[in-house]
């Protein structure tokens, strides 16, 4: 099984992630990107440069990639996927709203999938990005995909208002056992 999870930076993906594999045994369908690291569940990447990127773009390594915030990359390489057909572990993965069409169509038939939108009002967005420490250039540019982000709402399986993290995951877990 695949549970992929999105929505507007801020609303609290990581820290779902992070309570659901306590509650579920999980591994991170880890991506690719370009962007900085953070201390805060960065298990989930493999930062490289831009550079590595462009490359690994060039040899097709990646199944899907998306520019998304500032000119940062980031990617989901084929050899992930085919980690997650192969059915021996399930597996969580933080995506961008685009991504998420492509992955439930390359993946359909061949493994369980859940997809799930995260969402919060935007001033409490705001607040948890002023929070992380984001600048307020970068704060601007994240909440500037928040409405094209919304308007994908209706291609998830589950949306869900991120209010408490806990309680969050609590009803993706139940919801992924109902399903499966």
């Amino acid at each position: 099984m695949l549970i992929l999870v999105s929505g507007p930076s801020g609303v609290g993906k990581s820290s779902v992630i992070d309570q659901l594999m306590k509650m579920r045994k999980l591994e991170f369908m880890k991506t690719y990107t370009t962007r900085e690291t953070r201390a805060q569940n960065d298990g989930a990447y493999y930062h490289i440069t831009k550079g590595e990127f462009k490359k690994m773009l060039e040899r097709g390594e990646f199944f899907e990639y998306e520019n998304v915030h500032a000119d940062i990359f980031y990617g989901t390489p084929y050899s992930s996927l085919d980690k997650v057909v192969s059915g021996k572990t399930d597996y969580i993965k933080d995506i961008d709203v685009h991504g998420v069409e492509k992955i439930k169509s390359y993946l359909s038939g061949k493994t369980k999938l859940v997809t799930v939108f995260l969402d919060s009002p935007d001033e409490e967005l705001k607040k948890r990005l002023i929070k992380r420490g984001e600048s307020e250039e970068m704060i601007e540019k994240r909440l500037s995909r928040v409405n094209m982000e919304r308007k994908c709402k209706n291609i998830y399986d589950l949306v869900l208002e991120c209010k408490d993290i806990a309680e969050t995951a609590k009803e993706i877990d139940r919801f992924c056992k109902e399903k499966v």
